[in-house]
């Protein structure tokens, strides 16, 4: 059975609501990610791209930072997208076909693995005339990519328990015992 997001219904008699669930802004830069979910859709086209298949993703973020939070990502089957759709799967770790120049697509396998991506904030006008913001996925990171390294050099310095140094007690004055010598 799919699961449904239709979320639950609750009654007038309700004294208190969570907060939970809202948008979280995460600051630009590199995450570890990790596909939760893929649905299939389709997009009806545009002026810019023919229908086609699109491939909606939900995937988790952590970042070096610890910062945490969620991005969909919609990635169309269509000839144009070809270049983002190799880039995803050759941060899951898919490799280049050096005879053809082609990465394999496995859209069944994607749930559950994961990768890096670079993260940007992305400024926009809302309906209202207002500026909004929003993340959006600036490329995917292939494995080896040096950003990765940094990233996870980062998060294990901000796991490391931050070492304090010890004040060093006053030693008191040494003085000779009359009996010993030295």
């Amino acid at each position: 059975m799919a699961e449904s997001n239709l979320g639950e219904a609750f009654d007038w008699d309700a004294t208190e609501v969570s907060d939970e669930g809202g948008f979280q802004l995460l600051p630009a830069g590199v995450y570890a990610f990790g596909v939760d979910k893929l649905e299939r859709a389709y997009f009806e086209g545009s002026a810019k791209m023919a229908a086609c298949p699109q491939a909606k993703l939900t995937l988790s973020l952590v970042g070096a930072d610890g910062a945490t939070g969620t991005v969909t990502e919609r990635l169309s089957l269509n000839t144009k997208m070809m270049w983002r759709i190799a880039q995803f799967f050759q941060a899951l770790g898919y490799q280049k076909d050096p005879a053809t120049g082609k990465v394999p697509v496995a859209w069944n396998d994607v749930e559950g693995k994961g990768g890096y991506l670079k993260l940007k904030v992305r400024t926009y006008k809302k309906k209202d005339g207002g500026d909004g913001e929003s993340n959006d996925i600036d490329e995917y990171l292939a494995p080896g990519d040096p950003r990765i390294a940094e990233a996870q050099r980062q998060a294990a310095a901000a796991q490391q328990p931050q070492q304090t140094a010890m004040p060093v007690p006053p030693q008191p004055a040494q003085t000779q015992h009359p009996g010993w010598s030295v």
